[in-house]
């Protein structure tokens, strides 16, 4: 695999939801080191590199290195984790992804639910799936066994997708 390939692969398959980029852009400004004269971060997290600072004109690119993801807002007494958007997700496609949740120092794997379709009325199953109705389900069966794993309420969460 070719060294351009090699980055795009690492830069893609980095988790970086919105306000928790920092893996992603700690990639980026390794690729960066290696052809710029000076990288740079600051306090918020946005990365910069210079090329020939000294020289006229000016030009910048800028672009984003975030993705959508969610945030976990809840933990139930069951070990359920529920979530809010981050970004824009149409619902409808969350049930039933494998999603990876970024803990302070640990990553696990889950994977998104809903009410199952024979525990619901006619009427519920003619609505929409909601992002405050699912949840994800990691293989706990109590909110203390959640904590023990290193997971807490705020951690954000990316679906588990890689780029191949």
């Amino acid at each position: 695999m070719s060294q351009d390939i090699s980055f795009l692969e690492r830069l893609l398959d980095a988790a970086g939801p919105s306000g928790f980029e920092f893996r992603a852009g700690r990639i980026w400004r390794a690729e960066a080191s290696t052809f710029v004269e000076e990288v740079d971060v600051d306090a918020t997290g946005n990365s910069f590199a210079l090329l020939n600072p000294r020289g006229s004109p000016h030009v910048m690119l800028a672009g984003h290195i975030d993705e959508i993801g969610l945030q976990i807002t809840h933990i139930d007494e069951d070990g359920y984790l529920y979530v809010a958007e981050i970004g824009g997700w149409d619902p409808q496609v969350l049930v039933g992804q494998r999603v990876t949740i970024l803990g302070k120092s640990v990553e696990l794997p889950g994977v998104i639910g809903k009410k199952a379709i024979h525990l619901m009325t006619t009427k519920e199953r003619e609505k929409v799936s909601k992002t405050r109705h699912l949840w994800v389900d990691v293989g706990a069966s109590s909110r203390d066994e959640v904590l023990t794993l290193g997971i807490r309420v705020g951690d954000p969460i990316v679906l588990a997708q890689s780029m191949i």
